[in-house]
């Protein structure tokens, strides 16, 4: 009888250390909307020039989004000349490394794994130009603004971590 209750709470210690550890796919999803929220609101704010051959002024095509299957992605529209050009980034939340700071803002990652398309100019055809280790995401400048911007990312993604 001391063994089966042994074998019982044993069985109970187990389950609850599991169910502590799993992270809830509701509580995943609500960590992955308020980090790409964060994003998309520092890259409204301060667009990033992304290639040499667009001019300023990028909008937001298509949001930051975090897929099912843990790929961060984004894609901007840039204007170039009369027309525009396409700029898609994408990269693993796994090699997520850090967050820096120069001129721009974005995500260190584990290795060339953002992958970077690119569209010519007036197409909406994305075209795999280069992978890197680098995600941009906005383009605050040198001084206050990019280290306070920097440090919400970070503070960010740090409660990302925690919940993804």
């Amino acid at each position: 009888m001391k063994q089966c209750y042994l074998l019982l709470l044993l069985t109970f210690l187990c389950g609850s250390m599991y169910a502590q550890s799993a992270v809830n796919p509701g509580t995943r999803a609500k960590a992955a909307i308020q980090f790409t929220k964060l994003l998309n609101d520092a890259a409204i704010v301060y667009p990033p020039q992304l290639s040499y051959l667009t001019e300023s002024g990028a909008k937001i095509e298509s949001s930051f989004r975090i897929s099912e299957d843990g790929i961060l992605s984004v894609t901007f529209r840039y204007p170039v000349e009369n027309s525009f050009s396409l700029y898609r980034v994408t990269a693993p939340v796994s090699a997520m490394k850090a967050v820096f700071c120069d001129y721009y803002l974005g995500l260190e990652f584990d290795g060339n794994v953002v992958k970077i398309e690119e569209s010519d100019k007036g197409s909406r055809e994305l075209k795999e130009s280069n992978t890197l280790s680098l995600f941009h995401i906005a383009k605050p400048g040198d001084g206050p603004a990019g280290e306070k911007l920097k440090a919400r990312v970070e503070q960010g993604l740090r409660e990302f971590r925690t919940s993804y």
